[in-house]
């Protein structure tokens, strides 16, 4: 995210599980963070940072961005908050008064959808059910593939949509990511909604993007963290293995064998955020996906679903260096936007790489599949939304963008000569 968020608890009064288990964030409220002064918001989160660290409960949680700040705090962290602001010289603007009532909205409309949709977010095993019922309804265009297991048992599930060739037809590959980081629910959601689009749309210009590539596409490649994010803790970031230690999880998205662990990530298995992991590929979901990504023939696109930056990145993640196709990228990424910009009239940042609009961050999929297999065409959208939330009811909204920007990319670079 372009966006540092700060996670303000109490120790035992951080998100109090309610009597069925699932973390509430009762009275826990969203600020927005403003100023003119980079600096300022840098050394405010330095503020912050520091004054958790002599504390005893382990009260503070950072993730990083830069421009913007969002920030999450208990009722009773207030005081402390607006001095930090005062002293500081930035203003904050109060987005949801009880972060509590934005979780039990998403939870209420998902209890009462029988049929999977998109007005509503639905957990693990119906994502899977609905992929399973795709590939029943369109067995001659559709299959369900297992791109690797997870730390608890749960097969990465995902879809491979390739319509019939003409004989000695080769298709160039485009292979989607969505999930890996478990919170960000609005990206299977958006995942599942283009899923739809491809296999039950009659617009010919979405039936010729279908028919045009062997897609592979994965809604939920972090289950466990999704899993755990949906019953226990909305706010749930990484996998749900265990360190020795007894700490649970480390990030999928620092856990790749590109450059790990030498940025915008840590070492300590007790991170809430960014720990990238006991080595390259220490969590069964990178190690098994990469090892079915590398096995995907003529792979020429991959696209990778973020939440809630509203930006196009692309590699690399880690420093300011730019692939040798870096013009095509952005080029072809601004067409991207632009289709999507026609949906609903929304601006994207971007694009461009990752460690300069967002922020550097090492052992990314991004950049170890641009790195490792050379795949041409590589990019993380940031979809948008707030504070990781979107409401249900507009999913669609997303998801004809994402649509749209998915046909952007294809279209110029098929313009460019990337599929011939």
């Amino acid at each position: 995210m372009n966006w540092i968020v700060l996670f303000f608890t109490l120790g035992v009064v951080l998100a109090d599980p309610n009597r069925n288990g699932y973390k509430s964030y009762k009275n826990f409220k969203v600020f927005d963070v403003t100023g003119n002064n980079l600096e300022a918001l840098r050394d405010f989160r330095n503020h912050i940072e520091t004054e958790e660290a002599h504390g005893d409960d382990k009260s503070v949680f950072v993730v990083g961005g830069r421009g913007r700040l969002q920030v999450l705090l208990h009722e009773a962290r207030l005081e402390t908050f607006h001095a930090a602001l005062q002293q500081h010289n930035l203003t904050a603007t109060l987005v949801y008064e009880d972060f509590s009532e934005v979780i039990k909205q998403e939870k209420a409309l998902s209890g009462r959808s029988r049929n999977f949709g998109w007005k509503a977010y639905y957990d693990i095993n119906d994502i899977y059910k609905y992929l399973r019922n795709m590939s029943k309804t369109y067995p001659e265009w559709a299959s369900t593939v297992v791109g690797g297991r997870s730390y608890e048992g749960r097969e990465i599930l995902g879809l491979r949509i390739d319509t019939p060739r003409k004989r000695g037809q080769g298709k160039p590959a485009i292979f989607i990511e969505s999930g890996i980081h478990a919170r960000e629910w609005i990206t299977p959601a958006t995942t599942t909604y283009f899923i739809n689009q491809l296999l039950t749309s009659n617009d010919p210009n979405i039936t010729a993007l279908r028919d045009s590539f062997d897609w592979h596409i994965f809604p939920s490649v972090n289950p466990d963290g999704y899993h755990y994010s949906y019953y226990i803790d909305r706010m749930w970031r990484k996998t749900r293995s265990r360190s020795p230690n007894g700490c649970f999880g480390a990030d999928p998205n620092r856990n790749w064998d590109h450059n790990w662990n030498t940025a915008g990530s840590t070492s300590n298995p007790c991170d809430y955020q960014t720990y990238a992991g006991s080595k390259p590929f220490s969590e069964v979901e990178t190690r098994t996906l990469a090892s079915y990504i590398a096995g995907v023939e003529n792979l020429q696109g991959y696209l990778g679903f973020h939440a809630d930056a509203q930006m196009l990145l692309v590699p690399y993640s880690d420093s300011k260096e730019h692939c040798d196709n870096y013009d095509d990228l952005i080029q072809v990424g601004k067409t991207s936007l632009d289709y999507g910009y026609r949906v609903n009239k929304e601006k994207y940042e971007g694009p461009g790489t990752a460690a300069e609009l967002l922020y550097p961050a090492s052992g990314g999929s991004m950049d170890w599949v641009r790195q490792a297999l050379g795949t041409p065409l590589v990019y993380t959208y940031e979809l948008r939304g707030y504070y990781f939330s979107w409401p249900p009811s507009r999913i669609y909204e997303q998801g004809d963008e994402v649509t749209q920007m998915i046909l952007g990319l294809a279209t110029e670079a098929g313009n460019l000569g990337y599929f011939r």
